[in-house]
């Protein structure tokens, strides 16, 4: 089957989804991010705009992240906030939640980031950002801060390091990096806040290759690693992923790994992160790739990486509702994770087993080891809520208590495979899940919303021709 890719005109372009198809053209918004010199533990962020503020507002932080099913305080490792009117500056006022008051007349805004601070406080690794000795890795929204009402504004962003130090953005991203500064844009604010940035000597960055998409691979290891070894998987889960959606609705791809030495005991590593046109990997410094690693490292390597990939195509361009536009203060609450992290599991799934001797017999044991051992496994009074509901629990402590997360990824992954069965069965296995996977991608990008949970059968319908509705009324209900 021939593969078509659809490169936007705009590096970094998020799919139309995101803004309001009747918005008028703004003003981008600027922001300035300086690391001044290896070993300090702050960044400083300048943000300016025209025209000034006209009335009174209010500059945000995040507290939530997509797909992140909890809350972090970015807000708190926020220093020195001040608002900036022509000439003049002021402390920024803060006000009740990750708010500081801007008066009207303010043109832009600067505070520093404590990233020392921030990854003592914050124990998730995949929630982190860091400064290590010759190093710095930073998640987009713990750095950006938005003026409340400018999301749909476009971003140029200047990124200023050390003068040797290599610097790279996944908003666009070179190898080798460009040393001491990059010029970057971003759409939105979505765009810029899912972003990573990487820079310093002790980072790597490769491109994997250049076509059909560029794909890069940025580096940090504090263990050893075997990176061409991780970069030949990176690229066969991205290639692979790609052949099973058809398209690829992003100019660029870049999966960013970090092993790291943790910081304490407390501290937790070995989680993912899924972005629009990236993934980020934060793994204990042991748990790298070497010439030790057997054939189990490289398969669960490369389903780690196929899984997380997966998730630029569902949910980050075909949802239900709550996934956009966010809610970047308080997490949202959602009613179809097991939709995002289920299906998208799944199709990674299928999408690796494809290249595999026996395609069948791989997705049989995944869905076992996946799938199915934890529903098992799972606690009896989580079993007995519907799955929205569950789904709704899970919005707000998926990782904190991974019971929820394991269960509801679960039960979406074991009604995506019974919903797939169904269609290949009635078929004849001409039509199958991926096809309407394929079609949710390209109606959410013309619709520019969410589908919603009624709407869902209708539209596998409409990719396949068969009804699958009581397929999902089953795996909706109550286990028993």
């Amino acid at each position: 089957m021939r593969l078509k890719f659809i490169i936007p005109a705009v590096i970094g372009l998020v799919v139309a989804c995101h803004a309001s198809a009747s918005a008028q053209p703004a003003a981008p918004v600027r922001y300035d991010i300086r690391y001044a010199a290896a070993g300090d533990t702050t960044v400083t962020v300048t943000m300016a705009w025209t025209p000034p503020l006209s009335a009174p507002g209010a500059l945000v932080m995040p507290r939530a992240i997509p797909m992140g099913y909890g809350e972090q305080r970015y807000d708190a490792f926020l220093r020195d906030v001040q608002a900036v009117s022509g000439e003049a500056r002021r402390p920024a006022v803060r006000e009740e939640g990750p708010r500081w008051r801007l008066d009207a007349g303010t043109t832009g805004v600067s505070y520093r980031v404590d990233l020392a601070a921030l990854e003592r406080t914050v124990k998730a690794a995949s929630d982190q950002s860091r400064v290590r000795d010759g190093y710095l890795g930073a998640l987009g929204y713990s750095l950006f801060a938005f003026v409340d009402g400018f999301e749909s504004r476009p971003a140029r962003l200047h990124i200023g390091g050390p003068a040797s130090w290599p610097v790279f953005s996944t908003l666009a991203p070179q190898a080798p990096p460009a040393v001491g500064a990059v010029d970057v844009e971003a759409p939105d604010y979505y765009a810029l806040a899912d972003s990573q940035l990487v820079m310093g000597p002790k980072a790597e960055v490769r491109r994997l290759a250049a076509a059909p998409i560029p794909v890069y691979l940025a580096s940090y290891a504090e263990g050893p690693v075997d990176l061409d070894r991780v970069g030949r998987l990176a690229l066969t889960a991205f290639q692979r992923v790609a052949d099973y959606f058809g398209t690829v609705p992003f100019a660029h791809y870049t999966l960013h790994q970090e092993l790291l030495t943790p910081l304490t005991p407390e501290h937790e590593y070995g989680m993912s992160m899924e972005h629009l046109g990236s993934s980020t990997y934060y793994l204990a410094a042991s748990a790298g790739l070497t010439a030790a690693s057997g054939a189990d490292d490289d398969a669960r390597v490369l389903y780690n990486f196929a899984h997380h990939i997966a998730h630029a195509w569902v949910p980050k361009r075909a949802y239900g509702q709550g996934y956009f536009p966010f809610q970047w203060e308080l997490a949202p609450v959602l009613d179809s994770i097991w939709f995002a992290e289920g299906f998208g599991q799944y199709a990674a799934i299928v999408a690796v087993a494809a290249g595999t001797p026996d395609p069948a017999a791989f997705r049989e044991g995944m869905l076992q080891r996946r799938f199915r051992a934890n529903v098992a496994t799972a606690p009896p009074f989580l079993k007995r809520l519907p799955l929205v509901e569950l789904s709704r629990v899970a919005s707000t402590r998926y990782a904190e208590d991974f019971r929820t997360g394991r269960l509801v990824f679960s039960r979406g992954g074991l009604m995506a495979a019974a919903i797939d069965d169904r269609i290949r069965r009635e078929t004849g296995g001409a039509k199958s899940l991926r096809d309407a996977l394929r079609f949710l991608v390209d109606w959410t990008g013309r619709e520019r919303r969410a589908f919603t949970l009624d709407e869902l059968p209708a539209l596998v319908r409409d990719a396949t021709g068969v009804d699958t509705s009581a397929v999902m009324d089953e795996w909706l209900r109550p286990l028993p």
